[in-house]
C-alpha cells in the first residue's frame, strides 16, 4: 500500500488489523534462538544415496513437559492502592479476579521509576547493574548510567527462547538508547534482538493514547491511521491475536508474553465516555479518599488496623483548603485518572479471558506489577498539558477553560500531587523517589495448577529482580551463562517460588539497596533507612524505620538508634560499590532529561530527501532549545501549492512550518499557548530557509523566513519553548498528532521538496543557559 501522492510505503493499522496481522514481522537479526543440529558436527552417515546413508534430523530446544506457559503483565505508575483489590474505589474486577484465584503481596518493591524497574525485571539484576540506573534513552557517560540495557545481561525472552519457548512482547519497552530509536538502527537492545519472536511496541516511557507515533511491529513502524484507535485497546487486541496465533501454529510450546501497558503514566487521556462514569466521584476530595482507601485496605486485611496515615506529603494542601474553582478541576483529574484505570481492567480482562476460552488458562502463570509509585509529575495544581511545566506552566483559569478537552486527545494532562499522594496510600511520596511511596506496588500472582491458597495475602519481601529467578525456577529453565559468544552477569535476585505454596516461607533475602536521583534507601531484615535529601545536600539525612510495626514509614527511629543507622549505611555503601551506583546522578529531572542538548552531544546536519518516514522524536534534529538553519528546496516553485513543509512534535510542544493561503507560517506551539511569524511567500519561490539564532538559549533568539535568499518575516522571540516534543519530524504532511490544531490532517504539501537540510548549533550550553532551564520549570516537587 502507497501514498498516492508520496509514492511512500505506508503501514495503516486499525482495529481488525492487529486482530489478524500486526506484528507479523520479526526481525531476521534476533541473537537468541535454540541451537539446532545444524551448528553441531554431523552424526548421521553419508553414502553416496540416501539409501545408504543414515540421517540425522534437525531438533531444537523442548521445554520440560507440562512447562507453564508465562502472562507478565506490566502497568505504568499506578500507585499501591489504586486497584480495588489494593484497596481502591476505582472499578477493578478483572484484576480484582486475578488476586482472587491467586496471590497478593504487600511487600514487594521496584525502583522509583520505569526504566530501571523493567531492566530489572527482564535481567533479574539491579538497575545500575543492568546500565539503566534511571532512564532509558540518556547515557550519563558512567557504567550504572548507560541508558541502555548492559550487554552482559541476559532477559527473560533470551532465557526461554533458548529453552523452547515462543516469546511476545506488546507495549511500552524503554531500555534502549536514544541514538537507537530510529528504524535504521542499531537496534541491539530492540524487542527482537532482546529474545522476542514477535513484538508489538512503542518506543519511549509514554505515548499519546490516541494518537501514537512510535508503534512498531518488529522493527517496522506502523503509521497509525484508525479514527477510533486507544492504545490500551489497540494493545489488547495485539496480545489476544498473538495468543491465537500461537494456539494455532505452535500450541505445543508453551509462550512467554510481556504485555506493557501505558496506563496510567502521563497523558491521562481516556474516551469520553468513560470519564463520564466517574463524574462527581471525586468530588469529596483525596483527604477522606485516603481514609477510605486505608479503611478498606484494614478490612481486606493488607495491613494490620494500627497501620494509620502518614501526614499529606509535603505541599499539598488539605483539600477543604482549595477554593471551589481547585477543587472542581483537581476532582476532574482524578476522573480522567479512575476512567484510564477502567480501561486498564477491561484489557486484563479480555487477555484473561482469552487465555480461558483457549483453553491454557491454568497452566498459564499471570505476575501482575506496577513499575513505580504513583506520580508527582503534575506538580501541586496539575496540568492540561504537562509538556508546558518547562514553559512556564497552565495557569489555574486557563486550565479551568480546557476542562471539557482534559483527558481527550486535545490535551497532555497529568494529575496534582493530592491524586499521587492518595494513590500511593498508605505510604509517603511518590515516583523518582526512594521512600515507600516511590517503591512499595502491587504484585499479584495467579497460577491455578500450582497456587491453591486462592486469594491469600503473602508478606514476604520481593524485590522487582526477583521474579526472573522465580519465573525461571517455576518453568525449569535455566538462565543463559553466554550471550553472542560471552559470559554474562549472574543473576542478582532470588526465588521466591516457595512463598507461592507456603504462607511462612521466609524471605528468599533480607536485604537490598535503593538509589534514584541521588536518594537512597537500604533494607535489611525489618529495618530501613532512607535519605530525606539528595546525596550530600544540605537536608540529607538518614531516616530509621522498623517495618516490622511501622510498615508505612512513619515513626522515625534514627535519633534513638545511631548504631543502627550507622551499620545500614555501610551496607549501602557496600552494595552501592558492587552494583555500579557510583558516581551518583545529582543533576535536576530537566537538566537530565535534556542532558544531551545540553553538552551538545547528537548529530548537526540532516540531509533529507523525500519521501521519508517519521524520524522518532529521541533521534530528530534539535529544533528547541539549539539555533538552527533548515533549507527546504522545492522540486518547482511554489506556484499556488499549499501544505506542511516540516512538522515536529504535537500541539502539546511542537514546530510547524506551512503555506497556506499565499503565506509561510512558522508556528511553535505549546498547548495552550502559541508563538507565530509569518509572511507572503512569492509565487516564485524555489528555496525556503527558517533561521533561527539563540543570543540566550533556551528562550531568546531571532527567527527568519527567508525565501530565495530574501528575509522576508524577521523577528526576536524572549519566550521560546523548551524541552522534547512527544512526536518526532515529519516532511511535507504532518500525521498523527497535529501540530497546530487549526490545520487541516494531514495537510500533505501539494508540490514537491526535493530535498530538506537541517543544520544545528550544538556547542554545549553556558551555566547562565543551564540556569535558564530551571528557572521556567513550574512541576514542583516531582
Amino acid at each position: 500500500m502507497t501514498d498516492k501522492k508520496t509514492k511512500k510505503p505506508l503501514m495503516p493499522i486499525n482495529r481488525r488489523d492487529a486482530m489478524i496481522g500486526a506484528g507479523a514481522v520479526v526481525a531476521l537479526g534476533a541473537t537468541t534462538g535454540s541451537a539446532t543440529a545444524a551448528s553441531k558436527p554431523f552424526s548421521g552417515k553419508i553414502g553416496k544415496t540416501f539409501a545408504s546413508s543414515e540421517p540425522e534430523y534437525l531438533t531444537h530446544a523442548t521445554p520440560q513437559k507440562d512447562a507453564p506457559n508465562v502472562l507478565v503483565i506490566v502497568v505504568d505508575d499506578v500507585g499501591f492502592s489504586d486497584f480495588g483489590c489494593y484497596g481502591g474505589e476505582i472499578p477493578t474486577p478483572h484484576i480484582d479476579r486475578l488476586a482472587s484465584d491467586g496471590l497478593r503481596y504487600t511487600n514487594f518493591r521496584t525502583t522509583g521509576v520505569c526504566s530501571a524497574t523493567r531492566a530489572c525485571l527482564l535481567t533479574g539484576l539491579n538497575p545500575h547493574s543492568a546500565g539503566i540506573g534511571w532512564l532509558a534513552f540518556n547515557d550519563g557517560g558512567f557504567p550504572g548510567y548507560r541508558g541502555d540495557l548492559a550487554p552482559d545481561a541476559t532477559t527473560l525472552a533470551e532465557a526461554y527462547s533458548d529453552a523452547g519457548y515462543a516469546t511476545y512482547h506488546v507495549g511500552k519497552w524503554h531500555v534502549n538508547a536514544a541514538e537507537t530509536t530510529n528504524s535504521a538502527g542499531p537496534a541491539h537492545n530492540w524487542p527482537p534482538q532482546r529474545g522476542y519472536t514477535r513484538s508489538h511496541w512503542f518506543q519511549g516511557h509514554s505515548t499519546d493514547y490516541f494518537n501514537p507515533a512510535q508503534m512498531y511491529s518488529g522493527t517496522e513502524r506502523i503509521a497509525v491511521d484508525d479514527k477510533d484507535y486507544y492504545v490500551t485497546d489497540a494493545l489488547t487486541d495485539n496480545a489476544v491475536a498473538f495468543l491465537h496465533d500461537h494456539v494455532a501454529q505452535r500450541s505445543e510450546a508453551p509462550f512467554f508474553m510481556t504485555l506493557a501497558h501505558p496506563a496510567a503514566h502521563s497523558p491521562l487521556q481516556a474516551p469520553e465516555e468513560d470519564i463520564k462514569q466517574f463524574k462527581g466521584w471525586y468530588d469529596q476530595g483525596w483527604d477522606k479518599v485516603r481514609d477510605a482507601r486505608l479503611a478498606k485496605q484494614h478490612s481486606l486485611g493488607l495491613f494490620d488496623k494500627s497501620v494509620a496515615l502518614p501526614a499529606l506529603n509535603p505541599g499539598v494542601k488539605a483539600w477543604d483548603a482549595l477554593s471551589k474553582d481547585e477543587q472542581r478541576l483537581y476532582a476532574y483529574y482524578m476522573e480522567v485518572y479512575a476512567a484510564v484505570i477502567k480501561k486498564l481492567d477491561d484489557s486484563i480482562g479480555r487477555v484473561t479471558e482469552t487465555l480461558e476460552k483457549l483453553g491454557i488458562a491454568d497452566n498459564t502463570m499471570v505476575v501482575l506489577i506496577s513499575d513505580n509509585g504513583g506520580s508527582p509529575d503534575g506538580g501541586f495544581t496539575g496540568t492540561p498539558n504537562l509538556l508546558a511545566s518547562l514553559n512556564g506552566g497552565v495557569p489555574l483559569q486557563q486550565s479551568l477553560d480546557m476542562i471539557d478537552k482534559i483527558g481527550g486527545a486535545d490535551s497532555y494532562p497529568m494529575y496534582p500531587m493530592g491524586w499521587a499522594t492518595a494513590s500511593n496510600t498508605p505510604f509517603r511520596l511518590y515516583k523518582h523517589t526512594t521512600h515507600l511511596g516511590g517503591v512499595a506496588d502491587p504484585l499479584i500472582v495467579k497460577w491455578p495448577e500450582k497456587i491453591k491458597d486462592k486469594g491469600a495475602i503473602r508478606s514476604q519481601f520481593v524485590h522487582v529482580i526477583d521474579i526472573l529467578p522465580t519465573l525461571l525456577s517455576a518453568s525449569s529453565v535455566a538462565a543463559p551463562a553466554m550471550r553472542e559468544g560471552k559470559k554474562v552477569k549472574p543473576i542478582e535476585g532470588r526465588s521466591f517460588l516457595n512463598s507461592f505454596e507456603d504462607s511462612n516461607a521466609p524471605d528468599a533475602r533480607n536485604s537490598q539497596y535503593y538509589e534514584m536521583n541521588g536518594l537512597r534507601a537500604f533494607k535489611y531484615e525489618n529495618w530501613r533507612i532512607v535519605s530525606t535529601g539528595r546525596y550530600g545536600a544540605e537536608n540529607d539525612r538518614w531516616e530509621l524505620f522498623d517495618l516490622s510495626n511501622d510498615p508505612n514509614e512513619t515513626r522515625d527511629l534514627a535519633a534513638q538508634n545511631p548504631q543502627i543507622v550507622a551499620r545500614l549505611e555501610k551496607m549501602w555503601d557496600k552494595a552501592a560499590r558492587a552494583h555500579n551506583v557510583f558516581p551518583i546522578d545529582l543533576r535536576s529531572l530537566p537538566l537530565k532529561s535534556n542532558a544531551e542538548i545540553i553538552r551538545g552531544a547528537g548529530r548537526s546536519k540532516w540531509h533529507l530527501y523525500p519521501p521519508v518516514d517519521l524520524i522518532p522524536e529521541e533521534a530528530t534534529p534539535r529544533l528547541f532549545g539549539r539555533s538552527f538553519n533548515a533549507t527546504i528546496n522545492l522540486g518547482d516553485a511554489i506556484g499556488k501549492n499549499e501544505g506542511v513543509l516540516i512538522a515536529h512534535g504535537n500541539q502539546f510542544l511542537g514546530v510547524i512550518v506551512y503555506v497556506r493561503n499565499g503565506e509561510l507560517a512558522l508556528e511553535y506551539h505549546c498547548l495552550p499557548k502559541t508563538l507565530r511569524l509569518a509572511t507572503k511567500i512569492p509565487s516564485a519561490t524555489r528555496e525556503i530557509v527558517i533561521r533561527q539564532i539563540f543570543s540566550l538559549r533556551p528562550h531568546s533568539a531571532e527567527i527568519s523566513l527567508i525565501c530565495d535568499g530574501k528575509i522576508l518575516a524577521q523577528k526576536i522571540f524572549d519566550n521560546l519553548f523548551f524541552g522534547t516534543p512527544m512526536q518526532g519530524l515529519q516532511v511535507g504532511e504532518n500525521r498523527c498528532g497535529p501540530v497546530s490544531p487549526d490545520l487541516p490532517q494531514p495537510f500533505r504539501f501539494g508540490g514537491s521538496i526535493s530535498k530538506v537540510t537541517i543544520t544545528t548549533d550544538n556547542t554545549p550550553y553556558r551555566p547562565e543557559e543551564i540556569t535558564a532551564i530551571t528557572g521556567n520549570y513550574t512541576s514542583k516537587g516531582s
